[in-house]
């Protein structure tokens, strides 16, 4: 299979991934979403600088990340999360990408929910508090901090009275 076939392939897979998320069949869209990452990222499918190949594989991952999310795989959420975070602060990738910023706050947004599922809070406030410094207004990410710090107290006063309860 050439260059062009591997692209073509992958866009088909990627709107079928698309449809699927959009009707809410996450595991289907991962699987889609799967299958045309794999076949972006295979040896020999580089693309040509003016075809937007680090976008495309961006936005795969993002889309993957959603459907891990939906699916409470959270440990898929954090990897593509953490892979699409690296190449959107390469300064020589990020210039390429229109709403690069956007694509940033939405996949730091989806790794901070995930660490809030997952009792991560630290690493879930670093991430809101990345959000925050590219969009002070952002709403989501405001509502999530307090959740987070609600839970934070929680689980202080829950080792607190466990603590209390061992020592008397």
């Amino acid at each position: 299979m050439d260059i062009k076939e591997k692209h073509d392939i992958a866009g088909e897979m990627k709107i079928l991934g698309t449809n699927s998320l959009k009707g809410k069949e996450y595991l289907l869209a991962a699987e889609k979403y799967g299958l045309a990452l794999r076949l972006l990222i295979s040896d020999g499918c580089r693309a040509t600088p003016e075809d937007n190949h680090e976008e495309k594989i961006s936005l795969i991952r993002m889309n993957l990340s959603l459907c891990f999310m939906k699916l409470n795989a959270y440990d898929g959420v954090i990897y593509h999360s953490k892979l699409v975070l690296n190449c959107l602060e390469n300064p020589e990738v990020a210039v390429k990408i229109p709403k690069c910023q956007d694509h940033m706050i939405k996949t730091l947004y989806r790794r901070a929910w995930t660490y809030c599922q997952i009792n991560e809070f630290e690493e879930c406030k670093l991430d809101i508090s990345r959000i925050l410094e590219l969009d002070p207004d952002n709403v989501e990410s405001t509502k999530l901090l307090s959740v987070v710090e609600g839970r934070v107290k929680q689980n202080d006063k829950m080792l607190s009275n466990n603590l209390r309860s061992m020592f008397r």
